[in-house]
């Protein structure tokens, strides 16, 4: 644990005070806890406010295939990536050489 010292305002230092004593903790474990509960809940506001939670479930719907992360290439090319053509479309993206600035 990381010590810190701080200046609270008398009705802070109060609530405090009185929060301890009804819980039957020290005011450092119950200022802790005030802390872990306002972490917990700007976490949930950040992902809520993110806009790619708002993506999620919207394929959800749609009929289609359920393998195309697995065969991407025979989706997008026609064929599976083991195909007779995959080999030279490897060594093509291999030699890239003429993309050099140098």
């Amino acid at each position: 644990m990381n010590r810190l010292q701080i200046s609270l305002t008398q009705d802070q230092y109060d609530f405090l005070k009185s929060e301890a004593f009804v819980t039957g903790k020290s005011m450092a474990a119950v200022l802790r806890n005030l802390v872990d509960e306002a972490i917990e809940t700007r976490r949930r506001q950040i992902l809520a406010e993110d806009p790619i939670w708002q993506a999620v479930g919207v394929a959800q719907e749609i009929q289609g295939p359920t393998d195309v992360s697995g065969n991407v290439d025979k989706y997008l090319y026609g064929q599976a990536e083991y195909s007779a053509r995959a080999p030279r479309l490897r060594l093509a993206a291999e030699e890239g050489n003429e993309y050099s600035t140098n």
